[in-house]
């Protein structure tokens, strides 16, 4: 399947006729087509959340049309593909405390020692309390600083503790979230100090953005890089920042220097609308292509993606059907597999060449798919075999952007449809050794012979990636080596 990640804007529009051919092609390509839904579509939704509201209603279930279950969020740790529905999720979501009562230090070691005192294990809270007390906030203000630092932290003291430090930061980081015009504001306060980068930057190619922001901070002396800028974000803190942490902030701050700026021009724009911008880059860095109206978005996610080398393919939605039909793979219409499988191997594809090596006359090719065979692959390695009379076409999914992972579903579709393409008689031993191929960790492969070769689908030891492999011999049989 081919993953496609939209936007929330161009989700939302779905439900307007000038969408109606997107949506009529969604509809058609469905089975092919994977359009996860993240955190982030749920942060724009829940803006228009109201029971009376029927565009929230229908929005909800587009959603829901388009991602079936298929969630993708990030975790502790990495990223999560999950299943549950838009509609499941959309319960959790609207009781959900608000994360800025969590950031409320006095209520939540009150709670602390409340809970540990009907345990009898005293009040740890009011001890944590007392040792942050004595910490000094670790914030030296300066003549420099002295105006940043009371736009964020009023009452902030060259004396205050650590303890008032975790106190004001709640309050800041809700003002700055959520009152735009305090975002803009401040934004302008760092811009008074210099850091922000000329009017001209928007005209700037963006394979030389990231090299010119680095020349930018470095003639503002701050002798750092762009992205050793944005770790300074995370010194304080004992852990790194997780790649989630690290992109988003990369986004943002690419804002805050004067970057395609956004204007938070609606009176409920604020600088949320730009985090969650920031996540549906990131979330759109895991799958093939990244569709998004807003062109902000699409040039940001561009300078990031080529930083980071990430080759997923960012697009606007008019294009979407005309890029997704180049890509998809008609597999019922197809007449002779094996010729389109060779024709791929072709001198303009190649992206790598391994000769032999200790005489083990073996070379292999690698060449780039023009479209995503059988709707999922999207790279074939030929393999030579030089003292033998035959080669190996070997057809893998291969990563190029965030992703390591794959949905269920994803091998499931692609067993259906191989199975379909090449015949397969017993249907419950194909959803027998399809659950195990799935699910299971035994080593599972489907085969399927022809005259002169072998075909057969398993899966990589490694990775437990479907791989697809057409073993081919060039030798002729003759009617006497027959006998």
């Amino acid at each position: 399947m081919i993953r496609v990640y939209l936007d929330w804007n161009v989700i939302s529009n779905l439900k307007r006729s000038e969408f109606k051919d997107i949506k009529e092609f969604i509809s058609e390509n469905k089975k092919n087509l994977l359009f996860p839904y993240t955190p982030a579509h749920f942060t724009d939704l829940m803006k228009s959340y109201s029971q009376n509201n029927q565009f929230f209603k229908e929005d909800l279930e587009t959603l829901e049309f388009l991602s079936n279950k298929h969630l993708l969020r990030w975790g502790k740790e990495k990223i999560e593909p999950l299943f549950g529905t838009p509609s499941e999720y959309f319960e959790g979501e609207k009781d959900k405390e608000d994360i800025f009562d969590l950031m409320d230090m006095e209520k939540l070691l009150k709670d602390l020692d409340e809970s540990l005192n009907e345990l009898g294990l005293g009040k740890m809270g009011s001890l944590m309390k007392t040792l942050f007390q004595l910490q000094p906030s670790g914030i030296e203000i300066t003549e420099d600083n002295k105006d940043v630092i009371k736009k964020m932290f009023p009452n902030l003291k060259s004396n205050s503790t650590m303890w008032d430090l975790m106190k004001y930061a709640g309050p800041f980081s809700q003002k700055l979230l959520q009152d735009g015009e305090y975002y803009k504001n401040f934004r302008k306060s760092l811009a008074e100090y210099g850091f922000k980068l000329d009017s001209n930057s928007g005209n700037w190619n963006y394979e030389e953005v990231i090299k010119n922001i680095d020349e930018f901070l470095f003639n503002l002396g701050t002798e750092m890089t762009f992205l050793e800028y944005v770790e300074t974000s995370f010194k304080h803190r004992k852990q790194p920042a997780n790649q989630y942490e690290y992109y988003t902030s990369a986004y943002l701050m690419l804002d805050m220097i004067g970057y395609k700026i956004d204007k938070l021009a609606k009176p409920t724009d604020n600088m949320q609308n730009i985090q969650a911008d920031g996540e549906h880059s990131f979330y759109g860095a895991h799958c093939d292509y990244f569709v998004a109206m807003d062109k902000k978005l699409r040039v940001k996610s561009k300078v990031l993606y080529n930083e980071f080398n990430i080759s997923t393919r960012i697009i606007e939605p008019k294009e979407l059907i005309s890029e997704l039909t180049k890509v998809l793979d008609d597999v019922e219409n197809k007449e002779n597999v094996l010729d389109e499988a060779i024709s791929f191997c072709n001198e303009s594809s190649i992206i790598e060449y391994n000769p032999p090596k200790n005489e083990d006359n073996i070379e292999s090719y690698a060449f780039k798919l023009p479209k995503f065979y059988f709707n999922y692959f999207n790279y074939v390695i030929y393999t030579r075999y030089l003292d033998k009379e035959g080669f190996v076409l070997t057809f893998r999914k291969v990563f190029e952007n965030f992703s390591r992972f794959f949905y269920y579903t994803e091998s499931e579709m692609l067993i259906d449809t191989i199975a379909q393409y090449f015949g397969y008689d017993n249907q419950q031993e194909l959803e027998s050794k399809k659950k195990e191929f799935v699910y299971g960790d035994k080593k599972v492969a489907f085969n399927w012979t022809f005259d002169g070769g072998l075909i057969i689908l398993e899966k990589e030891e490694d990775t437990k990636r479907p791989v697809l492999n057409y073993i081919i011999s060039t030798r002729k049989v003759t009617t006497d080596e027959n006998c």
